[in-house]
């Protein structure tokens, strides 16, 4: 069948819809939907949304049908299959729920062209059904880890140099690959706040993504670690260095403040671990100190006081910032320079605390000054 006729056959299957619906052929519509036609694919989509809020079981012998399409031998079939896939996934996902198995199968193999497409169905499909997805972790992980790299040195496959027009030569590719990996790890996130356990295998892959050169890359892989932190602190302690220099140098935002939060989850299970990792780059944490974001302040201010805890001469050149902070708006935030200059203050700070502990508006201020203060006399036993 030509492509007119496909086309044709659409737009017939279309009038069908609005006519009558029970004449449908769904079998040759779920056909039209991979056809090599685009104009024949999106008509056959249209009717296809018409149908089924008449004839409501279309969506299961359309889906079974895609997967005929998904495992089908010819490539480029497969690859329509999956982009029709990516279109359902997010408005019709009953169609997609039933094609995760197909589409991890095509999503894990790079030789295939409709890999990002399946991965991007999969995805797509996280949004409305985060649950679904868990076969396809292992395909949205490797995605992520699988940039398109333009060569700098060396020869190509004939002897000859490699140029900027090789390299120029790889940018859409490239653009579509991290297209691609920006809706995994964006579905590795939605996932991990639903079901932590279906990803807690992973954390050493999703750990290396906070390496990646994009940036968007780096934030997801904070915000998995951040929820893993909270279900599974074992799991992402040995990556707390690597969170703490993101935190402390990255450029890009928001990465920063991600992997920020993804410490903070971490401390509340492993306060002494926080402090270790965060204490080599805690002078680099003013601009956390500095912010006009309470919910930054409180973020930097907790890793510094863990910082504080593990090792004080640590914190020497922040004093001032953190004296600031004594009357900062925020309780929490006051709270927190209290212990830090607790730990690695001078007398005066010292002073200043004791007078806290009995001016502070805030009762949990007045108490941890309190407490605080007392280790200084040794009236109060270290915690």
């Amino acid at each position: 069948m030509s492509p007119k006729d496909r086309r044709e056959r659409a737009e017939a299957i279309r009038t069908a819809v609005e006519s009558n619906p029970e004449t449908v052929d769904v079998d040759e519509l779920a056909d039209l939907l991979v056809s090599e036609s685009r104009k024949a694919r999106q008509t056959a989509f249209e009717a296809y949304r018409t149908l089924v809020s008449d004839r409501p079981a279309v969506a299961d012998d359309v889906g079974a049908r895609l997967e005929s399409h998904l495992t089908d031998d010819a490539a480029d079939v497969r690859e329509r299959a999956a982009l029709t896939s990516a279109a359902f996934a997010d408005k019709h996902p009953d169609v997609v729920d039933g094609l995760v198995h197909a589409l991890r199968s095509i999503g894990t193999d790079p030789a295939e062209p409709g890999r990002e497409a399946a991965i991007v169905a999969i995805a797509k499909l996280a949004h409305v059904r985060p649950a679904s997805i868990v076969p396809a972790v292992d395909a949205l992980v490797a995605i992520c880890d699988d940039p398109v790299s333009a060569p700098t040195t060396g020869r190509d496959e004939r002897g000859g140099p490699v140029g900027k027009s090789d390299a120029a030569a790889l940018q859409p590719e490239r653009e579509r690959r991290d297209q691609a990996r920006l809706h995994a790890i964006a579905a590795l996130t939605l996932l991990a706040a639903d079901d932590p356990a279906a990803v807690r295998s992973d954390v050493p892959s999703i750990a290396s993504l906070l390496q990646d050169d994009h940036h968007l890359i780096r934030a997801g892989a904070c915000e998995v670690l951040e929820d893993l932190a909270t279900a599974y602190p074992t799991s992402v302690e040995p990556f707390a260095s690597e969170l703490a220099e993101r935190a402390a140098t990255d450029t890009k935002h928001p990465v920063p403040w991600r992997a920020a939060d993804a410490l903070v989850a971490l401390d509340a299970e492993r306060p002494e671990c926080v402090g270790e990792a965060v204490a080599p780059f805690a002078s680099d944490l003013s601009r956390f100190l500095e912010s006009s974001d309470v919910d930054r302040r409180r973020a930097g201010v907790a890793l510094v006081a863990d910082a504080a805890l593990a090792r004080p001469e640590s914190l020497e050149s922040m004093r001032p910032t953190l004296r600031d902070l004594l009357s900062d708006d925020d309780a929490s935030v006051r709270m927190n320079a209290v212990i830090s200059l607790g730990a690695a203050g001078t007398e005066s700070d010292r002073s200043t605390i004791a007078d806290l502990a009995d001016s502070d508006p805030d009762e949990r201020v007045r108490k941890t000054a309190t407490r605080v203060h007392g280790r200084f006399d040794g009236s109060l036993d270290s915690e």
